[in-house]
């Protein structure tokens, strides 16, 4: 016969997380807090008080892992971005496959811009006109951002990236037509233009990426 096991025995215990896990579980929870509250208050009325008290750690914890304010809201922004490109992307194959993929992908764009994360993130951008700490701090998240984007217009659209000579200046207007757009509407939420504006730049990436925009093949020199 089995030998019973005795109902007092307690349930193995999960092993214990180490110093490094703590610190990073710490941080994020400072980076989503801070998030939060970008979206729930904006940045004139962000304190690292409130982010703290959010995030469930003390202020003196806070600037353990995060000298300034200013580097507390460029890493915020560096681990909001990742996360919106990984739903961008999602959003774009959710999509029908027989849809023209240039309207998808502008659709998408401004479906993105119109997140409260990113519309306070943009928040932040403009605040850094006037807070010169600030612009340092996001300067340095921005490139690579820029970059990310880059790369992921490539993968959506690797034939027109190696086709077309002006295809990473096309798509940086198209990201700063779209991004511009959504900060006006911030006043004008529903205004019809919005609509015409998209289907403008949606008429323009395909003219920019017709056959006749394609880059001039190489002749072959005849000896």
């Amino acid at each position: 016969m089995a030998a019973k096991t005795s109902s007092s025995e307690s349930p193995a215990r999960p092993p214990r997380r180490t110093q490094q896990e703590r610190r990073e579980s710490t941080r994020r929870k400072l980076l989503d807090a801070t998030i939060e509250t970008l979206v729930e208050l904006g940045h004139a009325r962000l304190t690292t008080v409130e982010v703290a008290k959010r995030a469930g750690v003390s202020q003196g914890a806070l600037f353990t892992h995060f000298d300034t304010k200013a580097e507390l809201l460029a890493a915020a922004v560096e681990h909001l971005f990742p996360r919106l490109i990984q739903d961008y992307l999602a959003g774009v194959g959710a999509r029908p496959s027989g849809r023209d993929r240039i309207s998808t992908a502008v659709d998408m764009l401004w479906a993105a811009f119109q997140r409260p994360e990113l519309q306070a993130a943009i928040e932040l951008y403009v605040a850094a006109r006037t807070d010169p700490e600030l612009q340092v701090a996001l300067a340095a998240v921005d490139g690579p951002h820029r970059e990310n984007l880059h790369r992921v217009a490539r993968e959506l659209f690797p034939e027109a990236a190696d086709a077309y000579p002006e295809f990473d200046s096309v798509v940086e207007l198209a990201l700063d037509a779209v991004q511009g757009a959504a900060m006006g509407g911030s006043a004008r939420p529903k205004d019809p233009a919005h609509r015409r504006m998209l289907d403008a730049l949606t008429r323009f990436l395909r003219s920019a990426f017709s056959p006749r925009s394609r880059r001039p093949s190489k002749r072959r020199r005849r000896d």
